[in-house]
Protein backbone atom coordinates (compact mmCIF):
# COMPACT_ATOMS: atom_id res chain seq x y z
CA UNK A 1 0.00 0.00 0.00
CA UNK A 2 1.29 3.47 -0.89
CA UNK A 3 0.40 6.67 0.93
CA UNK A 4 1.83 10.11 1.61
CA UNK A 5 2.97 11.41 5.00
CA UNK A 6 4.02 15.06 5.11
CA UNK A 7 4.45 14.97 1.34
CA UNK A 8 6.75 11.91 1.45
CA UNK A 9 5.67 8.82 -0.46
CA UNK A 10 5.57 5.86 1.92
CA UNK A 11 4.92 2.14 1.35
CA UNK A 12 3.98 -0.56 3.78
CA UNK A 13 6.27 -3.53 4.34
CA UNK A 14 5.57 -6.78 6.16
CA UNK A 15 8.31 -8.56 8.08
CA UNK A 16 8.87 -12.04 6.71
CA UNK A 17 9.45 -13.39 10.25
CA UNK A 18 7.09 -11.65 12.71
CA UNK A 19 4.66 -10.28 10.08
CA UNK A 20 4.56 -6.81 11.63
CA UNK A 21 3.57 -4.18 9.10
CA UNK A 22 5.41 -0.86 9.07
CA UNK A 23 6.04 1.98 6.63
CA UNK A 24 9.21 3.03 4.85
CA UNK A 25 9.80 5.56 2.10
CA UNK A 26 9.34 4.34 -1.43
CA UNK A 27 12.90 5.41 -2.28
CA UNK A 28 14.30 3.40 0.65
CA UNK A 29 12.41 0.29 -0.47
CA UNK A 30 13.57 0.72 -4.08
CA UNK A 31 17.16 1.14 -2.88
CA UNK A 32 16.96 -2.08 -0.84
CA UNK A 33 15.37 -3.95 -3.74
CA UNK A 34 18.06 -2.81 -6.17
CA UNK A 35 21.05 -3.19 -3.84
CA UNK A 36 19.85 -6.36 -2.06
CA UNK A 37 21.29 -4.88 1.15
CA UNK A 38 19.96 -6.06 4.48
CA UNK A 39 17.56 -4.01 6.59
CA UNK A 40 15.64 -4.65 9.80
CA UNK A 41 12.01 -4.61 10.85
CA UNK A 42 11.10 -2.58 13.96
CA UNK A 43 11.43 -5.81 15.99
CA UNK A 44 15.01 -6.30 14.76
CA UNK A 45 14.53 -9.12 12.24
CA UNK A 46 17.11 -9.05 9.46
CA UNK A 47 15.74 -9.29 5.92
CA UNK A 48 16.40 -8.28 2.33
CA UNK A 49 15.01 -8.50 -1.19
CA UNK A 50 16.92 -11.32 -2.91
CA UNK A 51 14.95 -11.18 -6.16
CA UNK A 52 16.61 -9.87 -9.28
CA UNK A 53 15.41 -6.35 -10.07
CA UNK A 54 14.00 -5.43 -13.46
CA UNK A 55 17.17 -3.49 -14.28
CA UNK A 56 19.38 -6.41 -13.25
CA UNK A 57 17.33 -8.84 -15.33
CA UNK A 58 17.53 -6.57 -18.38
CA UNK A 59 21.28 -6.09 -17.90
CA UNK A 60 21.77 -9.87 -17.56
CA UNK A 61 19.79 -10.47 -20.76
CA UNK A 62 21.76 -7.75 -22.58
CA UNK A 63 25.04 -9.30 -21.41
CA UNK A 64 23.90 -12.73 -22.62
CA UNK A 65 23.00 -11.30 -26.03
CA UNK A 66 26.35 -9.51 -26.28
CA UNK A 67 28.17 -12.72 -25.34
CA UNK A 68 26.25 -14.60 -28.04
CA UNK A 69 27.21 -11.94 -30.60
CA UNK A 70 30.86 -12.15 -29.59
CA UNK A 71 30.80 -15.96 -29.81
CA UNK A 72 29.12 -15.84 -33.23
CA UNK A 73 31.67 -13.31 -34.49
CA UNK A 74 34.56 -15.47 -33.24
CA UNK A 75 33.06 -18.55 -34.88
CA UNK A 76 32.61 -16.66 -38.16
CA UNK A 77 36.24 -15.50 -38.05
CA UNK A 78 37.39 -19.04 -37.36
CA UNK A 79 35.34 -20.40 -40.25
CA UNK A 80 36.71 -17.71 -42.55
CA UNK A 81 40.26 -18.73 -41.65
CA UNK A 82 39.39 -22.38 -42.32
CA UNK A 83 37.86 -21.43 -45.65
CA UNK A 84 41.03 -19.56 -46.64
CA UNK A 85 43.13 -22.56 -45.68
CA UNK A 86 40.94 -24.92 -47.76
CA UNK A 87 41.09 -22.53 -50.73
CA UNK A 88 44.87 -22.56 -50.44
CA UNK A 89 44.91 -26.36 -50.49
CA UNK A 90 42.60 -26.44 -53.52
CA UNK A 91 44.79 -23.92 -55.35
CA UNK A 92 47.87 -25.99 -54.56
CA UNK A 93 46.23 -29.16 -55.88
CA UNK A 94 45.03 -27.40 -59.05
CA UNK A 95 48.55 -26.10 -59.75
CA UNK A 96 50.00 -29.58 -59.22
CA UNK A 97 47.43 -31.04 -61.58
CA UNK A 98 48.24 -28.40 -64.24
CA UNK A 99 51.93 -29.13 -63.86
CA UNK A 100 51.50 -32.90 -64.30
CA UNK A 101 48.24 -33.00 -66.19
Amino acid sequence: MTFFADGIEMVTVECCICHIIWAITKDYKNDKKNSHNWFYCPNGHKQHYPQESREERLQRLLDQEQNCCIAAREEANSMELSLRAYKGVVTKIKKKMEKYG
